[in-house]
């Protein structure tokens, strides 16, 4: 049987204008992003364009594949500090200074590189920005069903739902704004941050309007390989009043795997308090594991999950709650645009009857199915968006079945 014929990734002559050059291996990335010398090549343009972000997954994908290779650690410290990560950029430069191979002009770059730092190290900060509006199909995530029956021991009660109880789309506006950086940073070990707070109106729904927050505390490996550990809160503030409190805690080790190392793996362990201030039997303590799987050649992220949450009430409805989870998430370049693809399924078990009214207390099951489609593209700082998404939530109790349809454009930005 004929072999499948070799994408031919030959890189852009030399005279190509650094312009002409990096549009041409933008085309070519699709079939060429298992190429170290492609991937150098590409990081090296993007960051003699100043498109540091862009630089980090093609460099970081070149050194998987080959990791000796001096030129691609260097051109991805110069992109580490382009993004504001220093401290990880100085990492790496202390280790090519001590390299043979390295040429004596590389090593006075290397020394003005070192150097280049702030006194206020502003350059270990970023914030981004997000500004979206569209339309969705279920503001207030109820049921799709009109009518639904309560079992009694007279028999089926049939319980038509009241018009502001049913699914209602409308229109919103929303907004997104984050925060992260290093706070410290060794030669094995570095601490990061990073906040996270978003606002969601929706006129004609303000009963639907929704905030929410975070922090994070994470120290991990400054190489490839090591343990970390994290911290995280986060706070979900409805229109009626604060609706949920959860504090994270998780550890485990990161290391490579897949075909030469191509991917990053972390496995670890994952627990949560779960709060409704409003409803303070749904509270719950979540246990489980947790692995993330990143490819950056491939534009491939995996993410699975699977634990209890313990109910801390003993009346809350269900018991104790059966969770797993799977996220597949995939970046496809597109000339100066990306494509991303997202799938994700997560499946719910109660351990026991959620109440004698519905199914005769039946142990409620629930399937959630969510896809999401993203087109974006660059257009000077901004990046601007269109993205589609699906949500089917199946049970076998009719009250938790609902669908889900939303459509956004808007831009995010960074600084």
């Amino acid at each position: 049987m004929a072999q499948a014929p070799q994408p031919t990734c030959e890189l852009p002559p030399p005279g190509t204008s650094a312009v002409d050059a990096l549009t041409m291996l933008r085309s070519m990335q699709a079939q060429c992003h298992k190429q170290a010398s492609f991937l150098y090549a590409l990081g090296q343009l993007l960051n003699q364009a100043s498109q540091y972000e862009e630089a980090i997954d093609p460099l970081e994908a070149a050194l998987l594949y080959r990791p000796d290779h001096w030129p691609s650690q260097l051109e991805y410290a110069i992109a580490l500090e382009g993004i504001g990560d220093h401290d990880s950029a100085l990492g790496l430069l202390h280790n090519l200074r001590r390299n043979p191979e390295v040429d004596p002009d590389t090593l006075q770059q290397i020394a003005a590189l070192e150097k280049k730092r702030t006194p206020r190290r502003s350059a270990d900060r970023r914030g981004t920005f997000g500004l979206s509006t569209g339309y969705d199909s279920n503001v207030l995530g109820s049921t799709y069903h009109t009518q639904f029956t309560l079992t009694t021991p007279d028999g089926g009660l049939p319980v038509v739902l009241n018009d502001d109880q049913r699914a209602r789309g409308g229109s919103f506006v929303r907004a997104d704004i984050g925060y992260d950086g290093v706070l410290a940073s060794d030669g094995s070990a570095q601490w990061r941050y990073s906040m996270q707070a978003s606002y969601r109106t929706n006129p004609g729904f303000s009963e639907a309007n929704l905030g929410q927050w975070s922090a994070l505390l994470e120290r991990g490996s400054t190489g490839l390989r090591g343990p970390y550990i994290l911290g995280q809160q986060q706070t979900l503030l409805r229109a009626s009043g604060l609706a949920l409190r959860q504090t994270q805690l998780g550890l485990g080790y990161d290391y490579l795997t897949g075909p030469g190392g191509a991917c990053k793996q972390r496995l670890g362990l994952d627990a949560q308090h779960i709060n409704y201030p409003a409803n303070p039997v749904q509270n719950g303590r979540y246990a489980g594991l947790v692995g993330n799987t990143n490819c950056p050649s491939w534009g491939l992220q995996v993410q699975m999950r699977a634990g209890t949450d313990q109910a801390m009430d003993a009346s809350r409805p269900g018991g104790a709650q059966r969770q797993v989870s799977l996220r597949v998430t995939k970046h496809t370049p597109l000339d100066a645009a990306t494509l991303v693809l997202e799938w994700e399924a997560t499946r719910q078990k109660d351990q026991s009857g959620y109440s004698p009214l519905l199914d005769n207390n039946a142990r409620r099951s629930m399937l959630r199915l969510a896809y999401r489609v993203e087109y974006r593209w660059q257009v000077g700082p901004l990046s601007p968006y269109l993205s589609l998404e699906w949500l089917d939530q199946r049970s076998n109790l009719t009250l938790f079945e609902l669908k889900n349809r939303v459509i956004t454009f808007g831009f995010r930005s960074s600084w």
